[in-house]
């Protein structure tokens, strides 16, 4: 008899750790339930499909993009987390601020996450737009 795993609850080091040096390719749709919804600042996506290109996306625009966890809370359902992103564009290395809340389900995968940080000022110091939800 075969058991399924569940994947370990996602948690502010799970966050941490992907964060510190992301791998498109360990962009896996595990940590997520099948409909997860991801509300960034200029655009909303609906799906695992949907969320992990957007990911996916901006990791092949700014490979070297690194987060690093600031304050972060975790209540059970909710977890946020201050981050400091680094990454070098077109106009060179830059350092913007953000806030994710994500919510997990009961299973600890993510469910839905709220991404806040000044797109304009993102573009305006990278140079490049975010990429498009689809």
């Amino acid at each position: 008899m075969t058991t399924q795993q569940t994947p370990p609850a996602f948690t502010a080091q799970a966050f941490a750790d992907f964060w510190a040096d992301p791998d498109p390719e360990a962009i896996t749709p595990e940590p997520f339930v099948p409909d997860v919804v991801g509300y960034w600042p200029d655009t909303e996506v609906h799906g695992v499909e949907a969320y992990t290109a957007r990911l996916t996306k901006l990791l092949s625009l700014l490979p070297d993009l690194r987060l690093e966890l600031g304050d972060y809370a975790d209540n059970g359902e909710h977890i946020f987390v201050r981050w400091i992103m680094r990454a070098t564009g077109r106009h060179g290395a830059f350092e913007i601020g953000g806030v994710d809340r994500i919510k997990v389900g009961p299973d600890g995968r993510i469910v839905e996450n709220r991404i806040y940080f000044d797109t304009k000022r993102f573009e305006r110091l990278s140079g490049y737009e975010l990429p498009s939800a689809g």
